[in-house]
């Protein structure tokens, strides 16, 4: 189901973007996949291959990347990301390198819009490597490093496995470090 709007297509109207442009919007996809609940989107922003390691959840390839998180955030937290500070290297015709900011804030499906409700936000840094694939640059490699969290208000931390069962269960969301 997707929701937020209905997301934009993996190529977009207009002109061809330019290499660094197109990688940065592989990157743009990848979140926007999240936020809006596209899996179309998440499909056309990762290699089958792609291997993740992000906030503690390795991933080896894009079934288990669906299945151990993509599906999981979306049917249990409504999310927005914002990406930022993108520098991306183009190495070869087919290969690229990128690193950005991202932010991300989370609270309990359907209840985003409430100001009451509470909201879990996190920051990261990233660290990825793109490949084009038939016209269309993918993500191979995403990791964040240097996270944070604040569960509110002032209230700010570095993330670690406890410190997320307490967010989320604040939320009402189970999570089951490994």
């Amino acid at each position: 189901m997707v929701q937020n709007g209905t997301p934009l297509p993996a190529k977009l109207a207009g002109p061809p973007l330019s290499d660094r442009d197109a990688i940065a919007d592989a990157c743009y996809r990848a979140f926007a996949s999240i936020d809006q609940s596209s899996e179309e989107l998440l499909q056309s922003s990762v290699t089958p291959d792609v291997y993740t390691d992000i906030a503690f959840k390795v991933c080896d390839g894009y079934d288990e990347l669906r299945n151990k998180v993509w599906t999981h955030v979306n049917e249990h937290v409504d999310t927005v990301h914002y990406l930022t500070n993108m520098r991306v290297s183009v190495d070869t015709e087919t290969t690229a390198r990128v690193s950005f900011a991202a932010q991300a804030v989370h609270c309990v499906l359907g209840k985003g819009y409430e100001a009451d409700s509470p909201k879990f936000i996190t920051g990261a840094f990233y660290n990825c490597d793109a490949v084009k694939v038939d016209e269309l640059w993918k993500l191979k490699t995403m990791k964040n490093i240097d996270r944070k969290s604040s569960a509110g208000v002032g209230f700010e931390m570095d993330i670690d496995r406890e410190i997320i069962v307490f967010v989320l269960s604040a939320v009402e969301i189970e999570f089951i470090p490994e």
